[in-house]
């Protein structure tokens, strides 16, 4: 009788564990909608909830076709921070869902306080680069991932 006893009382101790596990576990569901890669301390593998938890902004910008805009989205800046940029990392390239890549100087990336990973506004899970100072060719639709190289 004890042993049944005891046996109920573990169970029922597991049961609670496990439930108190499982609700601490993480609530960015979806899939992975954008990357940080290469000469990084820490990839990130971001869902679009996971990129809307961050700090997000909306500014004003000046496209070189379109002129004056408004963008809401996260900081470039914030995203190579988080991931981490190891030394010896000169360059950042852009990707596009279609393929398309666009090379920009490190440098000149990290004195853009006001780059942006911009959300679309029709569509969940669907950033572009908004870069203020940039030629056009800079300011990648679709974009998918960054690698610093």
């Amino acid at each position: 009788m004890k042993q049944n006893r005891l046996l109920l009382v573990v169970l029922a101790l597991v049961t609670v564990i496990a439930l108190t596990l499982t609700a601490c576990g993480p609530v960015d569901k979806g899939p992975v909608t954008f990357t940080v890669k290469g000469l990084v301390n820490s990839e990130l593998q971001l869902t679009d909830a996971g990129l809307h938890k961050m700090d997000v902004v909306t500014l004003t910008l000046e496209h070189p076709k379109k002129g004056a805009l408004e963008y809401t989205g996260v900081r470039l800046n914030d995203l190579l921070n988080k991931a981490g940029i190891k030394s010896g990392a000169t360059t950042v390239t852009l990707t596009g869902s279609d393929g398309y890549t666009y090379d920009i100087d490190l440098a000149t990336v990290q004195a853009c306080t006001d780059c942006l990973i911009t959300f679309d506004t029709e569509n969940a899970g669907i950033y572009n680069a908004a870069m203020p100072g940039q030629s056009g060719k800079a300011w990648v639709s679709g974009i998918i991932s960054i690698e610093v190289k």
